[in-house]
């Protein structure tokens, strides 16, 4: 999954990223190369994300694929640091102001060789910023059965990561996460097909972020401080239907079931048409619903009787709800010369976040309530 896939679902702010996207692995037979940028930002003057991103994929014989990703993102704005309360007892949400300013560059290379039936990959890559570092190895295969009807897809990743909060120069804390991914795509018929992926993660080390504080009545401000471990589990299910009468339509139907011994439990529901239009164009409208409740030790401010060592007020862990509609549009053209396809795609989607569209939520926390949107544009070639 590309970074702005990645930061398209980060954005739409579930609890710990789970990479889910299992498709069948297949050799590359042709070159291309994909240019893609996306711009994030949050209403209220808040963080703005830009992402530059380009990949090169090349086949080399007639089994093994190599790819190389190189990404750059840059973030700038504001970020909520803590919550406190006024003297009416009302919680307000303090923001740092627009003084972040943030640059990331990654770089991940990848290998696959295709069998008859399975291909298998192996990868690795680095993401580095002035204050973060992650390494990451990953590995993974699919097998095509029953007549290619079935695929089974399975995967693994490991990642070792190094923090040096910039307000601590001299202090160095790391972490690990491993991931794993076990999936199913099954053709039903020639105008559907059902797909199924299971994700375990586990993430042990420093997990709490060095830049956000809590506030406890009475007392005055703590660090933001979590758990050493995390363990995570997603179910995403999707469903596919075409509609040849309807010019090779499809709807795309996923559920997405995520849960963490955090005590955060979130569901996704998304839906998107894609009509196919004369002239190899193609728009795609979507709707997205996300909701979660809270992590069991976030309170947006603590009392004075807290006596605990485990507390956050981070935005994130709190239970809300998003609403999102979006829509996207691609054009193919085929050459016949030395780039024998370009395709063009361009996407637009809008998300509106409050507390009270969490599931059996309120309006409790709409201080913290905004809204954000993602641009994002393509080009790939195939050579």
């Amino acid at each position: 999954m590309s970074l702005i896939n990645k930061l398209t679902l980060a954005a739409l702010a579930l609890p710990g990223l789970l990479v889910e996207e299992a498709q069948a692995g297949r050799v590359e037979e042709l070159y291309h190369t994909d240019f893609q940028y996306a711009h994030y930002e949050e209403s209220n003057d808040r963080m703005s994300v830009d992402v530059f991103e380009i990949t090169a994929v090349a086949p080399i014989g007639k089994n093994i694929t190599a790819s190389v990703d190189l990404v750059r993102d840059t973030m700038s704005g504001a970020s909520p640091i803590l919550n406190t309360k006024n003297a009416q007892g009302k919680v307000e949400q303090f923001i740092s102001g627009a003084s972040i300013y943030e640059q990331r560059d990654s770089m991940g290379v990848s290998l696959s060789y295709a069998f008859d039936d399975i291909d298998i990959n192996i990868g690795g890559g680095v993401s580095g910023e002035h204050d973060y570092l992650s390494r990451y190895l990953s590995t993974g295969a699919s097998w095509a059965f029953n007549d290619k009807l079935t695929t089974l897809n399975i995967s693994g990743s490991v990642a070792f990561d190094e923090i040096t909060p910039s307000d601590q120069p001299d202090v160095k804390r790391s972490k690990t996460s491993q991931q794993y991914l076990l999936g199913i795509t099954q053709i039903l018929n020639k105008n559907s097909l059902l797909q199924s992926n299971i994700t375990f993660a586990y993430h042990k080390g420093y997990l709490s972020d060095p830049y956000k504080l809590v506030y406890v009545e009475n007392i005055g401000t703590l660090a933001d401080s979590r758990p050493t471990h995390k363990f995570q589990w997603a179910w995403l299910t999707r469903y596919v239907q075409s509609f040849k009468t309807l010019n090779k339509a499809a709807l795309h139907a996923d559920y997405r079931l995520y849960i963490d011994d955090w005590g955060i439990n979130a569901h996704t529901l998304e839906l998107s048409w894609h009509q196919p239009i004369k002239d190899d164009w193609l728009i795609i409208p979507r709707f997205r619903y996300y909701t979660q409740n809270s992590a069991n030790f976030y309170q947006a401010v603590f009392d004075s009787s807290y006596t605990g060592n485990i507390h956050s007020s981070d935005y994130r862990l709190t239970g809300f709800g998003t609403l999102g509609v979006g829509i996207k549009l691609t054009k193919s053209f085929h050459l016949t010369g030395f780039i024998s396809e370009i395709k063009l795609q361009t996407a637009f989607d809008y998300n509106d976040r409050k507390a009270s569209y969490q599931i059996g939520g309120d309006s409790s926390g709409s201080f913290d309530d905004f809204s954000f949107y993602m641009l994002t544009a393509s080009i790939n070639m195939r050579f």
